[in-house]
């Protein structure tokens, strides 16, 4: 049981996602989400296959599904900031920002689960 609360701790990520934005991004907030969430464990089960559960490096002594949870969720935390202090950006720019943030998540959270 508690294994199963662990690989599905970040869920929680969505309702905080829908209710913490203003209305008009709540949808683009779910979906960065639950695509953060797809790249993540993609990127862990990547590794795991492969033979290196404590990344390829092997300096950091954590698994890279942990350093994924908390890679993912600092730019979580990166991203709701970043919609609160945006409540009139219209939809375009929105996605653009999202996509950005996503995109620096991926790679950072690649080198991270490297190590």
């Amino acid at each position: 049981m508690g294994d199963l609360i662990y690989h599905w701790i970040d869920i929680l990520w969505l309702p905080i996602g829908y209710f913490g934005v203003h209305k008009r991004h709540r949808w683009w907030s779910v979906g960065f989400i639950a695509g953060c969430m797809l790249m993540m464990r993609l990127q862990a089960e990547l590794l795991i296959y492969g033979g290196f559960t404590n990344g390829i490096m092997g300096l950091l002594h954590s698994s890279v599904y942990s350093r994924g949870l908390v890679t993912y969720g600092i730019f979580y935390a990166l991203f709701f900031i970043i919609a609160h202090y945006s409540p009139r950006t219209e939809g375009v720019i929105f996605m653009a920002a999202c996509l950005s943030i996503f995109f620096m998540a991926f790679f950072t959270t690649a080198i991270v689960m490297i190590l």
